[in-house]
């Protein structure tokens, strides 16, 4: 496959004097980076349980403008469905120039019991509407495990009569957002993420401070659409277009394709905060790269630097890619590995591994702490640094030895994945390097031109390492 600049082709792709020699287009090698195919459907995300989509003529029976019947097209099948005066229109109102459904603040469906499973354990649900009041309370939906039962899901906007304050339900205690100013007049894009011991509140891909509470799981007897099971007041008034649900917490990537996907769809891209990375970019249309989880300690926190020169920042803007800083200083191998292990929101990420600078001995369980973070959640896209020795731990002393001996074991374990940038970086301080400096070579120690005090790098070293792990990963193909 040849690659036209204008009417140039292009033959060959460097970085820096390096020809890069593995790049596609889709799934096809053109020399770089391979990139997941862009996202067609939402069964593209695993786990879709509940989709009511208004824009699919095919899953709405109406009578002229009213709807009778609006058929879910995820796993768990199922209806929502209405009668007589309460019945929301279809055909007169779109979002995008997609069909949505109208509910004028008279109406309401009600679903049939076999999305209600659910609610039964974590889960995420996002839903996309249209609130034509604003300082009115409404309910957009909500789920109880019984009529006059216990709050299982929902939505309410204005809460109170309040402008600007939307709840979102995994139980009955709310979890509140004061200060949306998505509550009205919309549109917006809100997300239900349930983890199983606290939920988010997400609007346009956002949640504030405070938008979170525990929440309560249990399966949904009864779920109304446009208003509360139990009654027939503060029902919605707006526009609701699509409802897509998950019978499991989706990872952050997952979740922002997710969101994403639904703003291109029905016109609201403009709405979705910055931090998602689709909201410049639509993916129906741009394939997906891997994005990065770096898991340690102040080698990756970096936190007495300024945020654009901490190494997976400079990763971030070499590589185009979304990098979670998961650094905390002072920790040790066990430590790290006893977040890492407990994750879920990155465990489709490339994985960084930069364990074990802090409090190796003897008896140090960092293989060990390292191969459980590799098991957990596998995966052959990691990347292993080495415990890092201070000036004052040079070639001969004891936490050099006892440092260079769990490098060498780790490396053992894992050389396909092992990077060794403290050696990486040492040898640049070798005669007529760069940073030559004939003691801290001899020493096998990082000189003081790249350190910002005896042990951690300054600005110019952790620059270092940023490019040593994205030219890793672009050889590797990630």
């Amino acid at each position: 496959m040849t690659i036209y600049i204008g009417s140039t082709a292009i033959n060959k792709i460097y970085l820096g004097s390096t020809q890069i020699s593995n790049m596609y287009l889709g799934s096809t090698l053109v020399g770089g980076t391979p990139l997941v195919p862009a996202m067609t459907a939402l069964t593209d995300i695993p786990n879709l349980v509940i989709n009511f989509d208004a824009s699919d003529a095919a899953t709405i029976s109406a009578t002229g403008a009213l709807v009778n019947t609006w058929t879910n097209k995820g796993s768990y099948g199922g209806s929502a469905t209405s009668t007589a005066s309460s019945r929301p229109s279809t055909g007169t109102r779109t979002m995008n120039g997609l069909n949505t459904l109208d509910f004028s603040g008279t109406n309401h469906m009600d679903m049939t019991t076999e999305p209600g499973a659910l609610t039964a354990a974590s889960y995420t649900l996002s839903r996309v509407w249209y609130n034509d009041l604003n300082a009115t309370a409404a309910i957009l939906d909500l789920a109880q495990n019984a009529l006059a039962g216990s709050i299982r899901s929902g939505l309410q906007v204005d809460v109170g009569g309040t402008a600007n304050r939307i709840y979102q339900y995994s139980g009955a205690s709310a979890i509140a957002d004061g200060a949306a100013p998505e509550s009205g007049p919309g549109p917006a894009i809100t997300t239900l993420l349930g983890f199983p011991t606290i939920a988010y509140n997400y609007i346009n891909s956002l949640t504030r401070s405070g938008a979170n509470g525990v929440p309560t799981y249990g399966t949904s007897t009864v779920w109304r659409l446009g208003g509360d099971p139990d009654n027939t007041s503060s029902r919605w008034n707006g526009a609701y277009s699509e409802m897509a649900g998950y019978n499991r917490t989706l990872t952050t990537d997952e979740q922002f394709l997710l969101e994403g996907f639904l703003a291109w769809k029905w016109g609201l891209q403009a709405n979705l905060a910055g931090g998602n990375e689709w909201s410049a970019k639509d993916p129906r249309i741009n394939p997906k790269i891997t994005n990065v989880v770096a898991w340690g300690d102040s080698m990756i926190e970096n936190a007495f630097l300024a945020a654009a020169d901490r190494w997976p920042a400079v990763l971030a803007t070499l590589s185009g890619r979304k990098v979670s800083n998961q650094g905390i200083g002072g920790q040790t191998s066990t430590e790290i590995a006893t977040r890492a292990n407990g994750d879920v929101r990155f465990i489709d990420r490339i994985r960084v591994i930069w364990a074990g600078t802090n409090g190796p001995t003897g008896g140090s369980t960092v293989l060990g702490d390292i191969q459980s973070m590799v098991n957990y959640q596998p995966t052959t896209k990691f990347i292993i640094l080495p415990s890092m020795n201070s000036s004052t731990e040079p070639s001969g002393s004891g936490g050099y030895i006892n440092k260079m001996s769990n490098n060498s074991a780790v490396q053992a374990a894992y050389p396909n994945n092992w990077l060794d940038v403290r050696s990486m970086i040492i040898s640049l301080q070798a005669p007529g390097g760069p940073y030559q400096d004939a003691t801290a070579y001899g020493q096998d120690v990082v000189t003081s031109a790249l350190r910002t005090d005896s042990l951690h790098l300054n600005a110019a070293g952790y620059a270092l390492v940023a490019q040593y792990v994205y030219n890793f990963i672009l050889a590797k193909g990630w």
